[in-house]
């Protein structure tokens, strides 16, 4: 809540402080105010509680058009009359505010929480109106409601032509409404073009409450803060990378143990597959940050179109925010690799890690915004979770794989097909795993028991690599990851105005 105070531009001061707390009590969340919210890899709150958290965060921006989807629904009866007596309470709060929900089956106290009601059957409209006069347009079509039955089924099952006992098509109903509305002197209806009467009534008072959003810096600097928060949270979605990249790292260094003192013919071609194991493997396992970003895509997606933050604005924040990780991650491999193999230049070594798992997590971000929101099992469908974890997953996994193949350790440029030459330089690992090489054989590098190649450049030259300068690669890695986010930044944009549109569209 205080997170959300401030994506609104407010201060967590007392009076903002006293407004959370109204808010959560009034909603029944006093108790779990301080519990974590969880999601679907931590237990936290139950999924009611979450519907309620919603509500809740959406009125500390003081919406003066609150909708709602089904508030209600997954709620017991009286989570689910406090819920709309809230939402009763926050329109009649301040003048021009307006609250408009969906809702299926209310329960007769919460029907009387209701003032306008719009009721629609198959993309017909049944009724428009004041809740009070329902009862007068039912009985005139001679449906009234029977004694001690809830209006609001009676009117649901009234209109549903769906089983045997309802005489009445949509179509009938609407016509019965159209003569009734017009008979009783009803002035233009929201169904159909004629929409200025509901523009006129959607003036209001100069005094009206605006709804609150922070600048962009501000918003910046708490979605940044809100990574950071969730990895304090939840330490297993840096964890269990650190846990990985180090249990590995100590694998290749037990391997390669004391490597950089053997001048061997052998201990080159050694060296050449660890630095290319390096570049492939610890690059290859950014890709495990994917369910957690995708997991996120719904509660980001949201907020964009509740216009908190414009989506450059939440894609500055993630891409300042994932370098603490990847330079924590490029730390531990270059710390246990380099200190068992004793290899050159430790702090090469970590630059070069460093900006390759950069691009991998800018390349990850990016395929994660092009791919269709992902559903928590809480919300929505497991099935369209697991679609597009899939779909994020496969194809960074293609992308990575063809950029390997491309990177010259397989295949030096010179041998290349002259169609795909061109691949050679577009594939960013090509730019880490020869400047790992020059780091390890530049220089007047010697090995005494290697006759087949005993200087290292001799190496480099087998690789066509000899005259690779390691801060111009530096340089390209950097233009290469500000090149991803921009693509990035392009995707959510165009996204975020076809969003506009078709709200335009629909306005």
């Amino acid at each position: 809540m205080k997170h959300y105070t401030r994506l609104t531009g407010r201060q967590s001061d007392q009076a903002n402080l006293d407004t959370i707390d109204s808010i959560l009590s009034s909603l029944g969340l006093s108790q779990q105010k301080d519990t974590i919210v969880g999601d679907i890899f931590l237990k936290g709150l139950s999924g009611g509680q979450k519907r309620r958290l919603s509500i809740a965060l959406e009125a500390l921006s003081n919406p003066k058009n609150f909708f709602l989807d089904e508030p209600t629904s997954g709620l017991d009866s009286e989570s689910a009359y406090q819920v709309m007596k809230f939402l009763r309470e926050y329109a009649a709060a301040a003048p021009g505010r307006r609250v408009i929900l969906t809702i299926h089956q209310p329960s007769s106290f919460i029907w009387q929480t209701i003032d306008h009601v719009v009721l629609m059957a198959k993309g017909k409209l049944m009724f428009q109106g004041n809740r009070k006069d329902m009862e007068s347009f039912f009985e005139s079509a001679g449906y009234p409601t029977p004694p001690e039955y809830n209006p609001a089924d009676h009117y649901v099952n009234a209109v549903n032509d769906e089983f045997s006992n309802n005489v009445m098509h949509p179509d009938d109903w609407s016509n019965e409404f159209l003569n009734w509305h017009f008979t009783h002197g009803g002035g233009k209806l929201v169904h159909g073009h004629n929409h200025e009467h509901l523009r006129k009534s959607s003036i209001v008072h100069k005094d009206e409450v605006h709804t609150n959003r922070a600048n962009a810096l501000t918003t910046s600097i708490e979605l940044t803060r809100r990574y950071f928060a969730n990895l304090i949270f939840n330490p297993g979605i840096l964890g269990t990378r650190v846990a990985m990249y180090a249990m590995l790292s100590i694998m290749c260094g037990a391997l390669f143990w004391d490597l950089g003192g053997s001048e061997t013919y052998a201990s080159i071609q050694s060296r050449i597959a660890l630095s290319f194991y390096c570049v492939a493997f610890f690059i290859f396992m950014s890709i495990a940050v994917m369910p957690f970003t995708v997991a996120e895509k719904g509660i980001v997606d949201k907020e964009v179109k509740n216009g908190y933050y414009h989506p450059a604005v939440y894609q500055v924040a993630q891409a300042l925010a994932s370098l603490p990780g990847a330079a924590l991650l490029a730390f531990i491999v270059t710390l246990f690799i380099i200190t068992m193999t004793r290899l050159r230049e430790p702090l090469w070594y970590f630059v070069l890690m460093f900006l390759a798992l950069v691009n991998a997590e800018a390349l990850a971000q990016l395929v994660s915004h092009m791919v269709r929101r992902a559903e928590t099992t809480q919300w929505g469908s497991f099935t369209h979770y697991t679609v597009s974890l899939y779909g994020s997953i496969s194809v960074p996994h293609f992308v990575i794989g063809m950029a390997l193949v491309a990177g010259g350790f397989m295949l030096v440029p010179s041998e290349f097909p002259n169609w795909l030459r061109w691949s050679y330089n577009c594939a960013f690992h090509t730019y880490a795993w020869r400047s790992f090489m020059m780091t390890e054989f530049g220089g007047d590098v010697t090995f005494s028991d290697s006759p087949q190649l005993p200087t290292g450049r001799d190496v480099l030259e087998v690789y066509e690599i000899e005259d690779v300068n390691r801060f111009h690669d530096c340089m390209v890695l950097l233009g290469y990851a500000a090149i991803i986010h921009l693509c990035s930044f392009i995707v959510l944009h165009l996204k975020y105005m076809k969003s506009k549109k078709n709200n335009s569209a629909a306005n």
